[in-house]
């Protein structure tokens, strides 16, 4: 009742193809058994996706194997090594399921043919290396005798060096060409002006902040007489002369601008108006200058 029940599930080819393979079985089957329901479902995926990995590792060999076998000698070949007739079928149609995968699919399937002699010369190569290979490597390197395989490998290293360095230098002339090529005009201004302006808000804004920041700590040294005296006093002195150096050239910029512009610039109540477009291409730039003054300030703060 038990073999009826058994014919029934399996057809006799798939029956004959176990059976067989039962036969060919050496040692005793060792299986061990997960604790949980879950366990079990894991066990069992990973054997299914192993289990047609292997059949479609098997099923590219053998058609590699049918397509070079002489007429008739495909099937001596298998039956040589006891394997079923089925069980070669099924890889080999697995196979070509695989190789008439759409374009979008195909790196689905990676093909080495290396001898094992080759695959053992790689192993002595860096992984860094193999890494930076391509399909294009890898079959060159397929067709290089095993003893050959490093030198090839640094050959194939030295091309693609050299490939970068000449993309580097087509990317410098480009940029050269970009600022050869820049526009004068910004914002219906010259691009130096524009810069100007630009620069006159987003520098005074640090510093502000920087200015804020000291007048603060001046502050708070000049209440706070119970440091020691030397300390208070070098620290007084450093920051007396570097804001009166600021000072200095501030006075000496804004007197060559009235001397140059007298009677021109206007009071602080009469600023020069700016575009929309030239506000928010200010804010940007204020924005990344702001952030990098920060990033410095920390930097200087953690050290």
């Amino acid at each position: 009742m038990t073999e009826q029940k058994t014919s029934d599930l399996i057809c006799t080819e798939s029956l004959d193809e176990v059976q067989h393979q039962v036969e060919l079985l050496e040692s005793t089957l060792n299986v061990v058994m997960p604790n949980t329901i879950d366990e079990c479902m894991d066990r069992v995926a990973f054997l299914a996706n192993r289990q047609f990995c292997d059949a479609a590792e098997m099923g590219f060999i053998l058609l590699r194997v049918k397509a070079e076998a002489g007429h008739g000698q495909f099937n001596s070949l298998l039956n040589n090594r006891k394997i079923h007739r089925r069980t070669a079928s099924r890889a080999m149609a697995i196979a070509k399921m695989l190789q008439a995968l759409p374009k979008s699919k195909v790196d689905t399937v990676s093909i080495l043919n290396f001898s094992q002699r080759q695959l053992t010369a790689l192993t002595n190569v860096p992984i860094e290396t193999l890494k930076a290979l391509d399909d294009e490597d890898y079959e060159v390197l397929a067709e290089t005798a095993g003893n050959a395989i490093k030198q090839q490998v640094a050959d194939l290293m030295q091309e693609k060096d050299e490939a970068l360095e000449s993309a580097a230098r087509a990317i410098n002339e480009l940029e050269h060409e970009k600022l050869r090529k820049a526009p004068q005009i910004r914002f219906e201004m010259p691009v130096f002006i524009s810069e100007m302006r630009k620069d006159a808000i987003c520098n005074t804004e640090l510093l502000d902040e920087a200015l804020a920041s000291t007048i603060t700590q001046v502050q708070q040294l000049c209440d706070n007489r119970q440091l020691p005296s030397d300390s208070r006093v070098s620290a007084a002195q450093v920051v007396h002369h570097t804001w009166a150096s600021i000072y200095c050239q501030i006075g000496n910029m804004l007197e060559r601008l009235s001397n140059e512009f007298s009677g021109q610039i206007e009071g602080l109540d009469h600023l020069p108006k700016f575009t929309q477009a030239e506000w928010q291409y200010i804010d940007t730039e204020r924005g990344r200058l702001l952030e990098s003054f920060l990033l410095e300030k920390q930097s200087k703060e953690i050290k």
